[in-house]
């Protein structure tokens, strides 16, 4: 512990000395009119003003997002220091649906919670097993955001179920007053990617009692391709110390009795098996990052309305609206295919081929004898789901002051629906037909026409391109998720007590949610050749809470004081399934949290709190039905090839228990001057999971093999292995064929760290100096997998949860160390900024790399530059309020660190960006 603590700060030192800092600017001016305090502050039910509860929140301001041109909320929040782990992002290649949300801690995103001004942005339906609603920061305009607040502490009591990590609390604009056009253009230098923004924000008093607050903004980003990036233009990747990861599926590819063939590139159509070659699986793989696309094509569209209304001195009506649509043009490779007798490889195709049979079987094949034809469907494009998503938010709510009690109601709607509308993808049934009249040639290459040369169908012509574009379908899916809640909340000082007045605060909520998923039938039947196979479902769930908190003052003397906070929370959970052979779940909940708050001097302040919080199994975990994926595997058996993509059947648990979690919280903040001068805050944490909710298809294997008899064999694989009945393996080679995994409680998962800050601000006559630098340290990430099981730690590993076949952690890498050091001066109308990032080395997957040898993942830096100038009044009257930004972010143009176990591009895409050097310029006009 002693020795981790001194890299530590060693690592602070050495980035201070480098001679840049980091810190926010000051927030811009905004006037509020509202004379009723706000008495929710995140984390709290207490007004910020009278509270004495310290809590760890840190703080993003408008002003920053603005000055530091961040497009997204989620490219400020990636760059913090806690927010580590994978995490849905917009960055996905591999068919992601466009949405991006926080990970605090690496614990997952289901555990981080995302709030709007104080209520929850969505429900637990979790679409693709990511945060529901308008957790999609992406759906949020930068432009709409006041504030970003981050508490850094479970928060279960104060908000109930996600908030196991923290919680990410996104304040909108509410008070602005003025009016401010904004538009943003910048591109990387390779020229592919550009951003083009514009929005426009209003803030007005209609009268001395209503104020309004109205806002417009439209993003578009353009799309990188894999091909375009050195370190994903190539799947063989062993020039870099890794594998050949590319795919084993494309047309001319056939397993006969055991045997892989290939067909040679010269060769367009075979007439006879002495035309093919044996298939080499170290070089015969295609390369599918030719086409994919590494950041995807996205535009939104949003809308913004805020309104208060002070009925009385003591009463406000508020109401707030969010609208957004956004597009997101997602794509993989033309879609890889396979035909063979089980279940998961299109049957009704290898019928067609074999026991039709077709016309084009080469001679010398025996039909009887084919296990295996694979294909690739060139002819269609690429495999492309064009997501469509409409968001709407809606709020009305009354607050206002009785007696002594300050207190708060609000009726809350949220709604998200999104449409998936595939192309690339062909109908089996229909090419069914078409192989058996001889029309499109399974065994040929792509875009193949000939002509058949005997049997019953000599002389008739195929066109192979003319047949999958008459087979080809349409498919949509629907996805709709809606999102109702209730509170009321209240507080006030009850008791006088020695040490100053006591302080409580309770309230009540309702939620009742509901997800439907409307998956086309072509995938739910299994007819598809390219694009999932999964499920429609549908769920619904209701949720009473009800919350009480206590702030107690022990002590005051002079400057010191100190403060115990005591809160509780109960959560009961009412869940049903639209299939009416599932009965639903009912469960409860109940967390506390104690804390206490020590003021020694004005300068020194400590903080100390132990809690518990949970995380309710999302709907789509518990009611999602099943689907079908592909991902590889380690065979700790040694007989399956690492590059093999192994069918997967992945199906919801409607029993799941909740995630229960403990937190420890602990920390000081010293500032000997509070208005300048330095201020150093370290915090740490420790939080220990059980039950946590995973899909673990990778540890049924590793039970499964774990298992095994000594000396085994592919044919003397014991059926009383655990998890046999689950794990289907060849029975001559004992090649992995067939997982069936559902997702289950596992049994404990442990992570403890320290988040160190520091800065310093200085006003002169010169300009305004301030700088800081903030770093998190990992201590530990352990999981504990079952009961009995051994521990494992998981600190500093590359962890791609798209690699190994849904590995138990699927919470990505946890880097030892990340931060940044940021240096802003200020002088009249000139700012002038630098951000130095860091991101620790990490052990690569060693089941990836050549011949499984170690290898570290390089430390990873990049410098961003930016430079404001607002014009004066005394300038041309067309200048007045102007405000023009220039920035450059990785000024070095730093590719990511390469990782030999990454699937898609062959970096982490939860922590770096793709993009290399990104040069941009923003107008502004305030009026």
């Amino acid at each position: 512990m002693v020795l981790r603590k001194q890299s530590a700060v060693t690592l602070l030192l050495s980035i201070l000395y480098s001679g840049i800092g980091a810190a926010d600017t000051l927030p811009s001016d905004e006037l509020p009119i509202i004379e009723l305090e706000d008495y929710i502050v995140t984390g709290s039910r207490f007004s910020a003003e009278t509270s004495a509860i310290q809590l760890p929140v840190d703080f993003i301001s408008a002003d920053s997002l603005s000055l530091w041109r961040e497009e997204t909320a989620i490219s400020a929040l990636r760059a913090e220091s806690y927010n580590i782990g994978s995490a849905n992002t917009e960055n996905d290649s591999n068919g992601g649906d466009g949405s991006a949300s926080a990970n605090l801690r690496g614990l997952g995103t289901l555990s981080t919670l995302t709030l709007i001004n104080g209520r929850r942005a969505g429900g637990n339906s979790a679409f693709l097993y990511n945060p529901g609603g308008f957790s999609d920061l992406n759906l949020i305009p930068v432009a709409a955001i006041r504030e970003v607040e981050i508490l850094t502490e479970g928060t279960s009591v104060a908000y109930g179920s996600d908030a196991v990590a923290g919680t990410v609390n996104i304040m909108l604009h509410d008070d602005y007053v003025g009016t401010r056009i904004e538009a943003g253009y910048s591109d990387t230098t390779d020229g592919d990617a550009s951003e083009k923004t514009f929005s426009f924000l209003t803030g007005q008093e209609l009268n001395e009692k209503t104020h309004l607050v109205l806002l417009g903004s439209w993003y578009q980003r353009n799309a990188i391709y894999a091909r375009d990036r050195d370190i994903s233009e190539d799947t063989d990747r062993r020039a870099q110390g890794g594998q050949n990861q590319g795919s084993p599926f494309f047309p001319g590819r056939i397993s006969v009795s055991g045997v892989e063939y290939v067909l040679p590139s010269n060769i367009d159509a075979p007439t006879n098996l002495g035309q093919y070659e044996l298939f080499d699986p170290l070089n015969d793989l295609y390369n599918f990052s030719e086409f994919a696309p590494a950041v995807p094509e996205v535009e939104r569209k949003s809308l913004m309305a805020n309104i208060t209304h002070q009925l009385t001195d003591n009463l406000e009506l508020w109401g707030e609206g969010l609208f957004t649509t956004s597009t997101f043009y997602n794509a993989l490779a033309p879609a890889p295919w396979t035909a063979a007798p089980n279940g998961f490889e299109n049957p009704g195709v290898f019928s067609s081929i074999v026991n039709t049979p077709s016309p084009h079987i080469p001679a010398g094949i025996n039909p009887a004898d084919i296990e295996r034809i694979a294909y690739r469907s060139f002819e269609l494009g690429n495999l492309a789901p064009e997501q469509e998503k409409t968001a709407l938010r809606g709020l009305i709510g009354l607050r206002g002051t009785f007696s002594d009690w300050n207190w708060e109601t609000a009726l809350l709607y949220s709604e998200v629906e999104t449409e998936w509308q595939w192309s690339g993808v062909t109908d089996a049934r229909i090419l069914s037909d078409l192989i058996e009249t001889g029309e499109f040639n399974p065994f040929a290459q792509a875009f193949a026409t000939g002509t058949i040369p005997s049997g019953p169908l000599a002389g008739q012509t195929y066109d192979n391109a003319a047949a999958l574009e008459q087979a080809e379908a349409d498919p949509v899916d629907l996805f709709k998720e809606q999102f109702w809640s209730y509170d009321i909340s209240a507080s006030r000082s009850f008791l006088e007590l020695p040490a100053g007045e006591l302080e409580t605060a309770f309230g009540f909520e309702y939620r009742d949610e509901s997800i439907e998923a409307d998956i086309d039938e072509i995938f739910v039947n299994s007819n598809n050749l390219g694009g999932p196979v999964r499920e429609s479902y549908g769920g619904d769930r209701k949720v009473y809470a009800g919350f009480l908190e206590s702030l107690i003052p022990i002590y005051r003397k002079g400057s010191q004081s100190l403060d115990l906070n005591a809160s509780i929370r109960y959560e009961e959970y009412r869940d049903s399934s639209d299939d009416s052979s599932v009965t639903g779940n009912q469960y409860n909940a109940f967390v506390y949290k104690l804390g206490t708050n020590f003021k020694a001097s004005e300068a020194l302040k400590f903080r100390l709190s132990y809690g518990t919080a949970f995380r309710a199994p999302t709907l789509t975990e518990s009611y999602g039905g099943s689907v079908i994926a592909n991902p590889i595997y380690n065979d700790p058996l040694g007989f399956t090839a690492d590059s093999a993509r192994i069918n997967t059947l992945i199906s919801s648990n409607s029993d799941l228990d909740p995630e229960e979690s403990t937190t420890v919280n602990a920390g000081f903040v010293f500032a000997p001057d509070p208005a300048k001068g330095w201020r150093l805050e370290i915090e740490y944490y420790k939080i220990k999971t059980q039950d946590g909710i995973v899909n673990g298809a990778q540890f049924l294997v590793d039970q499964n093999a774990a298992g095994q008899p000594n000396g085994v064999t592919p044919g003397t694989l014991a059926p009383t292995a655990p998890n046999a009945g689950q794990i289907i393996r060849n029975p001559v080679t004992g090649q992995l064929l067939v997982v069936f995994s559902e997702f289950f409680n596992v049994a404990e998962i442990e992570t403890d760290g320290i988040d160190y800050t520091l800065s310093y601000f200085q006003p002169t006559s010169e300009g305004n100096w301030e700088a800081s630098i903030r770093i998190s340290q990992v201590l530990s990430y352990d999981v504990t997998a079952a009961p009995g099981a051994a521990t494992q730690s998981y600190l500093g590993d590359f962890i791609d949860p798209a690699a190994p076949g849904g590995n138990i952690v699927g919470r990505g890498s946890i880097p030892r160390y990340k931060g940044y050091a940021r240096f802003v001066w200020n002088h009249r109308n000139l700012t002038l900024g630098a951000t130095y990032n860091y991101i620790h080395s990490l052990d690569d997957n060693t089941a990836f790399t050549t011949t499984g040898q170690q290898r570290k993942i390089d430390s990873w830096q990049s410098l961003d530059l930016v430079a404001r100038y607002t014009w004066p009044e005394s300038a041309l009257d067309w200048l007045d309020g102007v405000t023009l930004t220039l920035s450059a972010e990785n000024v070095t143009d730093e590719a990511p660190p390469f990782a030999a176990g990454a699937f898609a591009d062959g970096y982490d895409r939860s922590l770096y960006s793709l993009e290399g050097r990104r040069m941009g310029i923003t107008l502004a006009k305030d009026f």
